[in-house]
């Protein structure tokens, strides 16, 4: 039999090295350990943190959850930009448009000329239907 490592809430396996989480709240849950129950269901794992907290490895992130408001804060953001509205909605403010995209989550090195602002409207779509629970 095999341990398969702890997945957060969604569904990315977790490193049993990482050291900190987040909760649905964006607060940070400081890991003190892992425990895995081999006799619960197929094995069940949860985290304890140094506040001695326990959390269900399922109701953590590996990244702060997005939310409604940080899309917004992005788009606003985005709203202050001219060649690089882009750029500025992916927070990356202080280069040029074409330098360093490869560093940026739009950049895909497979096509390498695809448009910024269509990769950022389906991105923008995206977080939409994911926050609206949509997958």
């Amino acid at each position: 039999m095999s341990v398969e490592l702890p997945k957060d809430a969604e569904g990315r396996e977790i490193p049993l090295d990482t050291t900190v989480l987040y909760d649905k709240n964006d607060k940070e849950v400081v890991v003190s350990r892992y425990q895995y129950y081999p006799r619960v269901g197929y094995g069940y794992w949860n985290i304890k943190s140094v506040r001695n907290e326990y959390y269900r490895v399922d109701e953590v992130y590996l990244t702060p959850p997005d939310t409604l408001e940080k899309l917004l804060d992005d788009l606003d953001n985005a709203a202050k930009g001219g060649d690089n509205a882009e750029c500025l909605y992916m927070r990356r403010e202080d280069i040029e448009v074409g330098e360093q995209c490869s560093g940026c989550r739009l950049y895909n090195a497979d096509d390498v000329f695809s448009d910024c602002s269509l990769l950022a409207y389906a991105d923008i779509a995206a977080r939409i239907r994911k926050l609206r629970g949509e997958e």
